[in-house]
């Protein structure tokens, strides 16, 4: 039987009897719960990846163009087109403070209007972890990127339409880009 869709606090949690983490460095923490549903079945080890929040900026320029970058993501072994992105640290409070300084750090553009447009989970079937998505209008270059050895990142600035295009036919490979461009574009009524 089919059910109307909607939250609902029906569904019961899991009990967690006990969680080890077997994986715990600067980039991810893996932890390995031993849990039990309501009906009384053992789900053992589950494995949970602790990762950081982090922030999605699409940031738009007076000229009608998306800010994107690209670089070199091993875990498919390509080059990426994305949003700037960037890691909330521990210190962080305010999620537009660090996409401030995520977008200045990642493409040396900073911004005059800020807008906070959702949060989202990456994958809340095994990671612990937001994404916050933040619109930024009046883009413009303020100084230089930083120079980090572990990434490498190439500047592009595409049209609205374009970047829409290649969100919907799949050059922008990320999920989350293509889920952050829609919510944020949809907000101004560009998508």
């Amino acid at each position: 039987m089919t059910a109307p869709c909607g939250i609902r606090p029906d569904l019961p949690a899991w009990t967690v009897e006990s969680t080890t983490h077997v994986l715990d460095d600067r980039w991810i923490s893996v932890r390995a719960d031993s849990c039990r549903t309501s009906e009384g079945v053992e789900i053992a080890p589950f494995y949970v990846l602790e990762y950081a929040d982090w922030v999605q900026i699409v940031a738009l320029d007076d000229h009608d163009h998306i800010v994107l970058v690209e670089q070199y993501r091993h875990g498919l072994g390509i080059t990426s087109l994305e949003l700037p992105t960037g890691g909330m640290e521990p210190e962080d409070i305010d999620l537009l403070d660090t996409a401030r300084r995520e977008l200045i750090e990642e493409t040396g553009f900073e911004a005059n209007g800020w807008r906070h447009i959702a949060t989202l989970a990456p994958n809340p079937a095994n990671q612990n972890n937001r994404c916050h998505i933040v619109l930024a209008t009046g883009a413009r270059p303020c100084t230089v990127p930083n120079e980090d050895p572990t990434e490498r990142i190439r500047l592009c600035r595409v049209p609205v339409d374009e970047a829409v295009r290649l969100a919907r036919s799949g050059a922008i490979v990320q999920a989350l880009d293509v889920a952050a461009l829609a919510l944020a574009l949809s907000e101004i009524g560009r998508w």
